[in-house]
């Protein structure tokens, strides 16, 4: 038996969204909790998110109820026969009573995110009007006190690029600009997981990366960290609970295990595996191995974070009018303005002789659409670097970039003709609720708001490939998030939730908020029993 430093009822490896709301509710029900974070700040991948939590069966819609039934039917449908079907009406059942929760002990409100669409929403139970996702309301940091300035974020910088920029610029402009103490999206998610967890007496420890899980003949007992260059063990009296998040950042680990390319990660870097891999130390059973939270992603030139490249999401680029994504061939491959994560089964299409045909591809736009909207933090009228190949016309385009300058003046002028007809016939861009979400706010149709001409130049490209927000394969867990060992049978006192655990919803991507509401469901369904003995009632 090891000699501990600390005991705890407890354990709570990670600070994101899981972890935080998994030591909320351990607390909250009376137990004793320990919270170690890898990183110097709190909040993990969520606090640099959107912070949106996709719910799918509540009450809080003033006009209508969003049925239990109508959730099972849509994730079914974008499923394809890879998602845990008990899981996920676990999740379902689970959400509204986690979010009443949540809010009943920290300081956070929770307001349906408006107008903001499933992301297939024309499919079986889909919401094209919105009301699944929602969002922490603003939050004045200056309740946190020494801690208000201890929340992950990414560097300042010139690009309003990134994680979620966008949804974190709409919901700024829902908040007076002076208001300077007042967060919003993840900031405010974590800064109110945060305050409820501090006001039950419960400090996390940073810069304390957890290295190994201690266990004897009868389950987890503990684990051991090292903090601030000191190993210490710590006993968990009822159970440790893995929320440190996934593997995108852990080459061999990627290379491993995902289905196809991925070629960077839009989280921040301290996402390696470390509760994969002490979890399968224990024998755990795995699932959903190859999947990710794809996103598509630009690396700007000398743009680095921790010395490694930094990725960055694309979304408005490739969703507003006069841009289009093409391949090495100049060809077109998929509806530039849907959903990130659908994008990735294009980018992965393997052909039997060129390989990943796909991957890279370039977003080409044109003089008007740089003049409208800018690019990847280029305002209207600003200088363009060098990386955007300027180019008088297509062929110059072509030479600068590899792309194949026949084949690129093909596919423009068919994608003019089909803009002037109103649709695209090809891949469907403008025909989803969907689609226009993140397109041209004054346009007054759908096809308007996402669908334009490449035709006037000069004309600019820039590389994109496909990358990911989190990796969705993990351990295998039960409908309490008890960690499952490859016998079947639960590991005692080993819990996971969110991406440390293998993804419930499979290929599904239900909406904004589609990682975070079943990470923070499972981790409350985890602490509960962890801390309780007994299961939440759903």
């Amino acid at each position: 038996m090891p000699s501990w430093d600390h005991e705890v009822d407890v354990v709570v490896l990670g600070s994101g969204g899981a972890g935080l709301t998994a030591a909320l509710t351990a607390a909250a029900n009376g137990a004793s909790v320990g919270v170690y974070e890898k990183a110097a700040t709190v909040g993990g991948t969520t606090a640099v998110s959107g912070g949106v939590v996709w719910i799918p069966a509540h009450r809080r819609c003033a006009d209508e109820e969003l049925t239990v039934d109508d959730a099972l039917r849509y994730l079914q449908a974008q499923s394809l026969g890879s998602m845990d079907e008990a899981l996920v009406d676990t999740f379902v059942r689970t959400g509204p009573v986690m979010l009443h929760f949540v809010e009943a002990h920290s300081g956070l409100r929770f307001e349906i995110a408006t107008g903001f669409p499933d992301y297939k929403p024309e499919l079986p139970g889909g919401r094209p009007t919105g009301g699944r996702s929602l969002s922490a309301a603003p939050f004045d940091l200056s309740r946190l006190g020494q801690w208000r300035d201890r929340i992950t974020s990414f560097p300042a910088d010139w690009s309003n690029v990134g994680f979620d920029a966008e949804t974190r610029a709409r919901l700024h402009a829902e908040i007076d600009e002076n208001a300077s103490d007042l967060c919003v999206a993840g900031t405010a998610l974590i800064a109110g997981l945060l305050k409820g967890l501090l006001d039950l007496g419960v400090t996390p420890q940073t810069n304390a990366r957890a290295e190994e899980l201690v266990a004897d003949d009868n389950g987890v007992i503990g684990v051991r960290v090292l903090r601030d260059g000191q190993r210490l063990t710590v006993r968990a009296r009822r159970g440790v609970i893995l929320g440190t998040g996934g593997f995108e950042w852990n080459t061999a680990l990627v290379h491993a295990f995902l289905r196809g390319p991925m070629h960077g990660a839009v989280s921040p870097p301290n996402n390696t595996g470390d509760g994969l891999r002490m979890a399968m130390a224990h024998g755990a059973d795995l699932a959903n191995m190859g999947e990710a939270w794809w996103v598509p992603i630009v690396q700007i030139p000398g743009d680095t974070i921790d010395g490694e490249q930094r990725s960055r999401s694309v979304r408005l680029e490739r969703t507003r009018p006069r841009s289009i994504i093409v391949n090495r061939a100049g060809r077109r491959f998929v509806n530039e303005a849907c959903d990130y994560n659908s994008m990735a089964g294009a980018f992965h299409y393997l052909d039997p002789r060129d390989g990943y045909v796909n991957d890279p591809a370039w977003i080409v736009f044109d003089a008007l659409h740089l003049k409208r909207y800018g690019f990847l933090g280029v305002a209207p009228g600003e200088p363009v670097p060098d990386w955007f190949c300027a180019s008088e016309d297509l062929a110059e385009l072509g030479v600068k970039t590899g792309i194949d300058s026949d084949g690129l003046a093909r596919t423009v002028a068919e994608w003019n003709r089909n803009v002037a007809a109103g649709h695209d016939p090809d891949y469907g861009r403008g025909s989803s609720a969907y689609d226009g979400y993140w397109g041209d706010e004054r346009a007054t149709t759908l096809a308007e708001k996402t669908l334009g001409p490449v035709d006037n130049a000069p004309y600019y490209a820039v590389p994109v490939s496909v990358g990911a927000m989190g990796t969705k394969g993990g351990p295998r867990t039960d409908g309490d998030g008890r960690v499952l060992h490859v016998n079947g049978e639960p590991i005692p006192g080993l819990f996971a939730a969110g991406n440390a655990m293998a993804g419930v919803t499979g290929r599904a991507y239900g909406g904004a908020g589609g990682t975070i509401g079943p990470a923070m469901v499972f981790a409350f369904r985890a602490a509960h029993v962890a801390a309780t003995g007994r299961s939440v009632d759903a």
